[in-house]
């Protein structure tokens, strides 16, 4: 959404400076994409939504039709009869047939009980009951990543454009994250792969998370690794696109033989999903023994009244099983009762955030950014001036840190007219964001920042505002501004950086 505003300061677009890139799979799909009759996989909400997404016109053939013709093999007539959707899509918990639902009489269906329909209701509703009070920044707790990952995949809206909820876990998202890539503080493999994982559901990239590639960074520590790595890493790599290897492979399949003991179940899972994953989104040359195999030891190991024992466990296998089609002789009935049971008293945030996809009829491998909007996705407001047309823009990053260890972080990208100052882009975040006043301290007739976001100057304390720049992607550490904010120039693609901290000796220019 976007609106026109008038500023006293530069007029600028505010944006994540997110630009995610859309790839074509290759088939299979996955359950949240549609298989065009030309082999491409498009989103499954471009389905019928009046363009031609596949290229062929086959996502837009059986939109609107006439009642008294039959729907094509493997397709289903909606209730209205004026819209075919593939057979495998009803009663699987998403809405696709327009005016009347095909998702209201799936009593039936396994999966569509009335016990799992109100399941998938109370864990949602679970889920949004964690949310606390208060802070901003910290109202959905050190799991934000795993909390987005499982509402995208219980409701693919829960990051469009207009929902409020999605923002507000973005944005939380975003400042935990940056807080952990702060100076000297450390993330693992396993916490990287979950943040990439929910950055990608929250339509953020992670090969831009602010100047850091965190794809990258994860591939770096995949590839340093010896013969074994966790099959979850190899998964978050393949569902953010990344270039897949033979080595990946081998080390999936490694780690699957390992695990031979029941209570590895779950690692086992997600190694076949990273070897699916492989197999369909990557150029590696997988043997479908491979992944056939895989399934058929996963439903091999010991059961207790048809499924596996431990609840957390039976969620993970079945996501794997119904991803591919693999349940045909696995008892799915007594997997789906382990779940209604387990759930339906105490429970715990891992437990949901595995079962809840499997209600859906979804699972990791169904993690990406396909279904975000086309357009960069906006950050605090989406502003843009009429009169900024047709000028020259320039791209910045706007930080605010706080304190020498940088124990807080708050950035912007933003968009504005050659030639704006530092002065312009403080000013303009003073207006646009939530609690980022801005005060001078006038000197020879020009402004120094003395307080922003309720810090004020404190010479008791030593601690003061002070203004660093440095290059996008630079390895340099930023250079402190010893000039007022009206008299820096910016350039495009440079970092601001106001940072409340301790007198830095060692970088006054005298």
């Amino acid at each position: 959404m976007s609106r026109t505003i008038s500023l006293k300061a530069a007029l600028i677009s505010v944006f994540t400076g997110v630009f995610l890139y859309f790839t074509e799979a290759s088939a299979p799909c996955s359950q949240s994409e549609f298989l065009c009759t030309n082999g491409k996989c498009i989103e499954r909400h471009w389905f019928c939504d009046g363009e031609d997404d596949c290229g062929d016109g086959s996502d837009e053939r059986f939109c609107d039709r006439d009642p008294e013709h039959q729907c094509p093999p493997g397709w289903n007539p909606c209730p209205n009869g004026r819209r075919c959707i593939p057979k495998i899509w009803i009663c699987d918990g998403t809405t696709d047939c327009d005016s009347m639902s095909e998702e209201t009489n799936c009593e039936s269906n396994t999966t569509e009980a009335t016990d799992v329909l109100a399941l998938k209701t109370e864990l949602k509703s679970w889920i949004m009951r964690r949310r606390k009070s208060g802070s901003r920044t910290d109202r959905w707790g050190s799991q934000v990543h795993r909390i987005a990952v499982a509402l995208h995949l219980a409701d693919s809206s829960t990051f469009s454009p207009e929902n409020h909820t999605g923002e507000e876990i973005r944005y939380e998202l975003t400042i935990q994250l940056l807080h952990r890539l702060a100076k000297d503080k450390w993330i693992s493999s396993q916490e990287l792969a979950l943040y990439i994982h929910a950055l990608l559901v929250a339509c953020v990239d992670p090969r831009d998370f602010y100047g850091d590639d965190l794809v990258r960074e994860l591939r770096k520590r995949v590839d340093e690794a010896g013969s074994y790595v966790s099959p979850f890493l190899i998964l978050a790599l393949c569902n953010a696109g990344d270039t897949m290897t033979v080595k990946d492979l081998e080390k999936v399949t490694a780690a699957c033989n390992l695990h031979r003991r029941p209570s590895w179940t779950d690692s086992q899972a997600l190694a076949s999903m990273a070897v699916s994953c492989l197999s369909s989104h990557s150029d590696v040359p997988v043997d479908e023994s491979i992944l056939k195999d895989m399934l058929l030891d996963l439903k091999q190991h010991p059961f207790r009244n048809g499924t596996i024992d431990h609840l957390k466990t039976t969620a993970l296998v079945t996501q794997a099983l119904l991803i591919h089609g693999s349940h045909a002789d696995f008892d799915l009935d007594s997997a789906m009762k382990v779940l209604t049971d387990g759930l339906t008293g105490s429970k715990s945030l891992l437990e949901v955030y595995y079962a809840l996809p499997v209600l859906h009829r979804r699972s990791l491998l169904d993690v990406g950014s396909g279904h975000c909007s086309k357009e960069p996705v906006a950050k605090e407001e989406d502003l843009q001036s009429a009169s900024d047309v047709n000028e020259e823009m320039i791209n910045v990053q706007f930080s605010i840190w706080i304190g020498d260890e940088i124990n807080f972080a708050r950035t912007w990208r933003l968009r504005m007219r050659a030639n704006s100052t530092i002065y312009d882009a403080v000013e303009t975040v003073a207006k646009i964001g939530n609690g980022q006043r801005v005060e001078y301290n006038v000197i020879d007739g020009k402004p120094y920042v003395a307080a922003m976001s309720g810090k004020e100057d404190d010479p008791e304390m030593d601690m003061y505002w002070f203004t660093y720049l440095k290059a996008r992607n630079s390895d340099e550490d930023p250079k402190i501004v010893d000039k007022s904010p009206v008299d820096i120039k910016l350039k495009s693609n440079q970092d601001i950086i106001l940072w409340y901290k301790s007198i830095p000796c060692n970088d006054i220019i005298l």
